[in-house]
Parts: C-alpha cells; sequence; structure tokens
C-alpha cells in the first residue's frame, strides 16, 4: 500500500510540474491532488476490507 500511495503521489508531481513548471499555483494542486488521491486510496482500501 505504501509503495502504491509513493507511486501515486510522485505521479502527480510530475504532471504537476510538467504543466504549470514554476507557477505559484503548481504547490496548491499539487497538495489538492494529493489529498484527493489519498482519500480515493484510502475509501478503497476501506471497501476491500468490507
Amino acid at each position: 500500500m505504501v509503495i502504491l500511495i509513493w507511486l501515486v503521489v510522485c505521479v502527480i508531481f510530475y504532471l504537476v510540474q510538467k504543466i504549470l513548471g514554476d507557477s505559484g499555483h503548481a504547490l496548491e494542486l499539487f497538495a489538492l491532488l494529493t489529498a484527493l488521491a489519498l482519500f480515493f486510496i484510502n475509501k478503497l482500501s476501506r471497501k476491500e476490507k468490507k
């Protein structure tokens, strides 16, 4: 599970840097997308346990 989270965060970071570069909003978008991805990973992992 940790490897999946690490991989998702790295991919999101790469995409945000590629699209926005040194824009001031890159960090905000990265934080938002990472939070959403972690939320959905958590939701999916809890669904599998039930």
